[in-house]
């Protein structure tokens, strides 16, 4: 069994009871995907889940990447080739969920 430790260093189980905090954030314009923080924090519970991993990424979706990226950023496409989407969902991930200092 895996164990996270937080604030004084009580074991907790990961998934299980997990304390979690969230900082308010202010957009500046619509399509800013993440906001200046404003040091308000709230406690929260989240629920995560990842459907991704069920899909290939065959011919179909190789397509779909090359017509798309003709009409929008091709960084910003959802089908694109796994180690590319990895590294953008952990990036992302990364810049949401950041460690209390």
């Amino acid at each position: 069994m895996s164990y996270y430790k937080c604030g004084l260093w009580d074991p907790v189980t990961l998934g299980i009871n997990m304390p979690a905090r969230v900082e308010v954030t202010v957009r500046s314009h619509e399509t800013q995907l993440v906001g200046e923080p404003t040091g308000e924090f709230y406690d929260v519970v989240l629920f995560f889940g990842i459907i991704d991993i069920l899909q290939d990424y065959d011919i179909s979706k190789k397509l779909e990447h090359a017509y798309k990226a003709f009409q929008y950023d091709p960084t910003s496409i959802s089908a694109v080739d796994p180690i590319q989407y990895s590294k953008r969902f952990r990036d992302f991930i990364y810049s949401v969920f950041k460690e209390d200092s």
